[in-house]
């Protein structure tokens, strides 16, 4: 069972690659710098960054020139203990064997050694085994801008000097030298980021010996949403902030749905439906907008609460002798006592582990449920608190109840924070992501609790008719599924020596009187 967190890997451009290069390594900017590893002199990427500036204003594209690219790889905590060197090398060693690039690498912890984590600095070009020149078959003019123009009036100044910083290529001469290839367009690509994710996911999971620590890629075809994670110093830690609080309300809006029972696939459909392809149609129109986002995200929330309150007010709900709802799935599984013996048939297929593995999900399932309805029941009551208050706002000298109604409100909304963080934490106190990978866990433990009582009465049919009767015999004598004291068991093993005894001596007379 594959529960554990997300990870985390995020790529990053750069418009200066020879300073990012020396800030990952240097002790001195680092408060904890375990180990780094380049696999090229440090001349590399002056020549790499002067070689992308050329190519950049040869294009005349506007913006920053991207000289290169940093991979920042999250670890688990428990990967420290590896000797820093070789687990770093490890990591860089696999990406070069994948891309054959040149790279920078360091092995950090953040101020407060929560966060263990890999820069990994790349190279976007191939190096060119011998530099490839390009010689002039004529006399080359290029202006101040380092633009080739056609002819040598366009770079003279009125009195008929080449204007400075303008310069003369002369026939057969090198007019321009290239050390690396083309730009690889997959480390430009959205797919290179997700790539990497399962890449890395893969070896950090066969390092950590800890099942908690393993890591998993998060499913963006799932019907809930990634938080973002908020950088050091991140100048849109607030907008950030933000969206992560709407991200949340989204996915503890899914985690209520799904235990309201509706299905994986529908929630996909309300998911694109209602947030990816409104957000696709604001971004074509008017750009990324963080505000559009939101009001997007507010709105899905909504349409979702409805659809919630719709099911509970059209469902004919059944309740125990508690009040507690009963849910869709709620079984009725008779545990056999203690298991039926092996006979000559072979063993019959036991049930006992596929029972208690239901039983402990369905467990699962009702405590979300109760929580849920305990989050719709203070929802309800808050809605109505709320529009008290809007009535006697309307009224004058009514400033005590006022603060009253405010102070309940206020009270109902923490009970409310608290019963969405309950739901939210029950799936991951048990080892599940969230409700949606309990409620996959629960039908699976069914599928195969289905297949093993198909089994058993497979088995049971095709007994012998003796052998079925001693079963069903043994199943309904009460003194088997009781527990005896040693006194009883000895009285019984006493009874059955003397009857073993008078059986000995009936065959002994019987053998002499022949």
């Amino acid at each position: 069972m594959e529960n554990g967190k997300n990870c985390f890997i995020q790529t990053v451009k750069l418009p200066h690659v020879r300073g990012r290069v020396r800030y990952i390594s240097d002790p001195k900017r680092q408060e904890n710098l375990y180990a780094t590893y380049s696999n090229v002199d440090p001349k590399f990427w002056r020549y790499l960054s002067k070689e992308n500036q050329a190519d950049f204003i040869r294009s005349g594209t506007k913006g920053k020139c991207i000289e290169a690219r940093e991979l920042i790889i999250m670890l688990p905590p428990s990967l420290i203990g590896y000797d820093h060197d070789i687990l770093l090398k490890y990591f860089t060693a696999k990406f070069v064997e994948k891309y054959d690039v040149a790279v920078a690498s360091a092995l950090h912890h953040n101020k407060r050694k929560t966060n263990l984590h890999i820069h990994l600095i790349f190279s976007e070009r191939q190096a060119f085994e011998m530099p490839e020149e390009k010689i002039a078959s004529r006399n080359m003019f290029y202006d101040e801008n380092g633009k080739h123009v056609r002819t040598k009036k366009e770079i003279l100044d009125e009195s008929g000097e080449i204007r400075s910083g303008c310069r003369v290529i002369k026939k057969a001469e090198v007019y321009e030298k290239h050390y690396f290839k083309p730009k690889n367009p997959e480390v430009k690509s959205k797919k290179f980021t997700e790539d990497m994710k399962y890449f890395y996911t893969e070896i950090i999971n066969a390092l950590v010996k800890d099942p908690a620590e393993k890591l998993k890629v998060f499913d963006k075809n799932s019907p809930y949403l990634p938080t973002r994670k908020i950088g050091k110093n991140n100048p849109k830690e607030k907008e950030i902030q933000i969206d992560n609080y709407l991200r949340q309300e989204w996915n503890n809006m899914v985690d209520r749905a799904v235990v309201e029972g509706v299905t994986e696939e529908e929630l996909c459909i309300t998911k694109k439906t209602d947030i990816v392809e409104p957000v696709a149609e604001s971004i074509r129109s008017e750009g990324w907008k963080p505000d559009l986002f939101r009001k997007i995200l507010q709105t899905a929330i909504g349409k979702l609460r409805g659809f919630i309150q719709y099911i509970k007010e059209t469902r004919n709900a059944e309740f125990d002798e508690k009040g507690n709802p009963l849910l869709s799935h709620d079984l009725r599984i008779d545990v056999t006592p203690e298991p039926l013996p092996s006979i000559a048939g072979g063993e019959r297929p036991g049930s006992e582990i596929q029972e208690a593995e239901v039983m402990k999900l369905d467990n699962i399932l009702r405590k979300m449920k109760k929580t849920e309805q305990r989050i719709y029941a203070i929802e309800q009551a808050k809605i109505k608190l709320e529009k008290e208050l809007k009535e006697v706002q309307k009224k004058w000298f009514h400033g005590k109840e006022k603060k009253e109604l405010e102070q309940k409100i206020a009270r109902k909304q923490q009970e409310l924070s608290k019963s969405k963080n309950t739901l939210s934490q029950i799936p991951r106190m048990n080892g599940y992501e969230n409700a949606l990978e309990v409620k996959k866990a629960y039908k699976a433990a069914k599928r195969e609790l289905d297949k093993v009582l198909k089994q058993q009465n497979s088995w049971d049919q095709a007994m012998k008719p003796s052998e079925k009767m001693y079963l069903v015999i043994r199943a309904n004598r009460p003194e088997q599924t009781k527990s005896r004291s040693v006194h009883e068991r000895l009285e019984e093993k006493k009874r059955e020596a003397a009857q073993q005894q008078r059986k000995e001596r009936n065959w002994n007379h019987n053998r002499d009187c022949l």
